[in-house]
């Protein structure tokens, strides 16, 4: 069955990533929201770096959601369409302290209605700032997911809803973390580390050909 063999690869990965964590640097669930719309087409360094200059200028969200949009667009400068994230990021500051009394809200319904946020950025704070149980699917999580033919899928949404039938809920963000160490280190995109990779035996790609990798 399915749901046994991602088990037993999800077991071979916990030994073999025991440090695999989300790499967006939080210390709040606004934060890590925060960090989330700006990750979008941009390494989680390059994003690092930039929030920590963010938020040592704006320490809350009040603060964020009165800044100038200006001010905001110099900080982000450095991530693709800093333009546009830096409107999602003030716009969701300002949402969040007139519908939810400045509180980052932990449902993902209230999430996604936020500007910038899909329900990939939601899950990720739910999962990781909150601690509920959620599936955020990224490139390497979907890729992964492909690769080892538990989604035929291309969109995120559907491979999320195939990994949510075979992954047990409590093991979905761990899930999420262990499969995005091994997209992100050795099932790359365009050179996977087949030679390296600990469950290679348990993958029937190359043979598997998937025209339509999905896209953060």
């Amino acid at each position: 069955m399915e749901e046994e063999r991602i088990a037993h690869i999800l077991s071979i990965l916990e030994e073999h990533f025991p440090e695999a964590r989300l790499l967006l640097e939080f210390r709040t669930p606004f934060e890590l929201l925060i960090a989330t719309i700006l990750a979008a087409q941009a390494q989680d360094e390059r994003v690092n770096q930039v929030t920590k200059v963010l938020f040592q200028k704006y320490q809350d969200v009040l603060s964020l959601a009165q800044a100038p949009l200006e001010e905001i667009e110099h900080i982000v400068r450095p991530l693709n369409y800093y333009r546009q994230k830096a409107r999602f990021v003030k716009e969701a500051a300002r949402e969040i302290v007139e519908k939810f009394r400045g509180e980052v809200p932990p449902s993902l319904e209230a999430l996604v209605k936020l500007p910038g946020v899909g329900r990939k950025t939601a899950n990720i704070v739910l999962g990781n700032a909150f601690g509920i149980p959620a599936l955020p699917v990224d490139t390497h999580v979907g890729r992964v997911a492909q690769r080892l033919q538990f989604s035929f899928a291309s969109s995120p949404d559907k491979i999320e809803e195939d990994l949510r039938q075979l992954i047990p809920r409590e093991k979905w963000v761990r899930a999420t973390h262990l499969l995005g160490f091994l997209g992100r280190f050795i099932c790359q995109a365009k050179k996977p580390l087949c030679h390296t990779c600990p469950i290679q035996a348990f993958c029937p790609y190359p043979e598997a050909s998937f025209p339509n990798p999905p896209r953060s």
